[in-house]
């Protein structure tokens, strides 16, 4: 019967030890302290299982007793099907193993939650007759959008957790980061770690992982679930051959423009499509946060008739797809960098990101609010940067009125000061580890 499996699966985690965890950060609010039903979102295998470990064991270390804690993982093949009319056999199950717990605040970790249909109906009643706080993991866009916020009414906060940060691969590696780190020899290992991250990425099983083989098949692996499972399945997708070359054809050109018409005159040569068709794959891409998109600096139409630029969750899978050529270190870094900004982004939602492109470019734009608060280019070779990239920051600097710009570069670092504006050179590892 489901409720002697559900108290099964109930008592394995009471009995088991929690891994031992990296502390990821990623918002500026103590989830434990807001009595919103919390949801932590994110693609698939960048650590919101761990992240759900993570918080059970600072409620552990604060005297809250592990039996008050429940958590259902929702991919557990032994309870799967799952129906949202079930929900009430986990607190039976619950409180038949512990009834001395009824009447206490309980801790609910609900993870992969979209594999049940319905599921915001069930919490949100949860919520309300019962004294429990809840946390719920997903990997699909629903747990994002509009219609989930109105179904459970104001009850719920959405924060998303991306792969590995290389502030947070450091940590893994045991690297200490202080203010003294650019002038110590630990930066020598820093920067062997930044060249291994630069290939397969930042997803925290593929960082684990020593053999370099099998990295690369975990990564292939990634993109054939998300591929079918969170894109083909979920948006019943029929023109499956079209999507994947869409795919490939991004990921092999991180850090470039992107147009939907002209990809559209490429494809209809070899397909039946149309744009929507294009324009809907594209917004699916970025539903499941596989590809990300940066808009042109300016108005609303500017922003639609122009380009947008391509970036991907993990510069693994450029890797994975066999598009890594030492020539793409550049681009590279560029992607790296924007998933740095985003950081910024998932913590403070005012801060908003853009490129530039007048007469020159400029590859970031960093606004929050009304204001312009950095202007930044990615160069990987300095001697190129002072020919050819120093033009669109002067443009973009008088633009705005600021008197101060950054060069992100491979490894050069100095400032200069051109025209009235200081240009600062920051190398990638010190821009990654420590602004």
């Amino acid at each position: 019967m489901k409720g002697e499996i559900l108290k099964r699966v109930i008592v394995e985690f009471h009995e088991s030890e929690l891994p031992e965890l990296i502390e990821r950060k990623i918002v500026d609010v103590d989830f434990l302290e807001t009595g919103k039903i919390i949801s932590i979102v994110g693609p698939r295998r960048c650590g919101k299982t761990y992240y759900l470990y993570y918080l059970m064991k600072r409620l552990i270390r604060q005297g809250v007793d592990k039996t008050r804690l429940l958590y259902v993982n929702f991919e557990d093949e032994r309870i799967l099907p799952f129906s949202v009319k079930e929900f009430d056999l986990i607190l039976e199950a619950y409180f038949e193993l512990y009834p001395e717990n009824k009447g206490k605040e309980v801790y609910a970790f609900f993870d992969e939650i979209q594999n049940v249909v319905g599921w915001e109906v069930a919490i949100r009643r949860l919520y309300d007759r019962e004294k429990m706080r809840i946390f719920v993991t997903g990997s699909s866009s629903k747990l994002l959008s509009k219609e989930i916020a109105t179904a459970l009414r104001g009850r719920t906060i959405s924060y998303e957790l991306q792969p590995f940060s290389f502030l947070e691969i450091l940590t893994t590696k045991g690297v200490k980061v202080t203010p003294d780190l650019p002038y110590s020899s630990r930066r020598f290992y820093v920067k062997k770690i930044l060249d291994e991250y630069m290939k397969p990425g930042g997803f925290p099983e593929v960082v684990l992982e020593d053999n370099e083989n099998t990295k690369i098949r975990v990564l292939q692996e990634y993109l054939n679930t998300i591929f079918f499972r969170d894109l083909v399945e979920r948006y019943s997708v029929r023109n499956t051959i079209l999507l994947k070359e869409l795919i490939r054809f991004l990921i092999s050109n991180i850090s470039r423009y992107f147009s939907i018409s002209r990809f559209y005159k490429l494809a209809k040569q070899n397909f039946r499509v149309t744009k929507r068709t294009i324009l809907n794959y594209c917004s699916y891409l970025e539903d499941v946060r596989l590809i990300l998109f940066v808009k042109k600096f300016g108005g609303l139409k500017e922003q639609i008739v122009n380009p947008r630029k391509v970036y991907s969750i993990d510069v693994g899978f450029k890797t994975a797809s066999g598009f890594y050529t030492s020539e793409d270190l550049g681009r590279i870094a560029e992607n790296l960098v924007f998933l740095k900004l985003r950081e910024r982004w998932l913590r403070d939602p005012l801060t908003e990101i853009y490129y530039w492109k007048q007469k020159h470019e400029v590859d970031f734009i960093v606004k929050r609010g009304r204001a312009v608060e950095e202007i930044i280019q990615v160069c990987w070779d300095a001697e190129e940067a002072k020919k050819r990239e120093i033009r669109g920051l002067l443009e973009a600097s008088r633009f705005f009125g600021i008197k101060r710009s950054v060069i992100v570069t491979g490894d050069f670092e100095g400032e200069e000061e051109v025209e009235g504006v200081k240009i600062e050179y920051i190398p990638l590892w010190k821009f990654l580890a420590l602004i």
